[in-house]
């Protein structure tokens, strides 16, 4: 596998036991690493790798190592 979904900022976890990988740009879910569904469908490597922003957190994560939350 050359692409590294887990690096990509559209790959995501879902809650769901029987789909938990998912990719946004796509628009699927799936039991496998999304890359590996487009190389099998498509026969050809996922062009749709966008390196993730470093410390990017979902909207409305909140740091709990973050000693400002804790008053210190």
């Amino acid at each position: 596998m050359s692409v590294p979904c887990l690096k990509c900022k559209h790959y995501y976890t879902t809650f769901e036991p029987d789909m938990p990988r998912g990719c946004r740009l796509y628009q699927f879910k799936s039991t496998q690493i999304p890359a590996l569904v487009v190389k099998r469908e498509s026969g050809e490597d996922c062009k749709g790798f966008t390196p993730r922003a470093k410390n990017q957190r979902p909207n409305g994560y909140k740091n709990l190592n973050d000693p400002k939350m804790w008053g210190e």
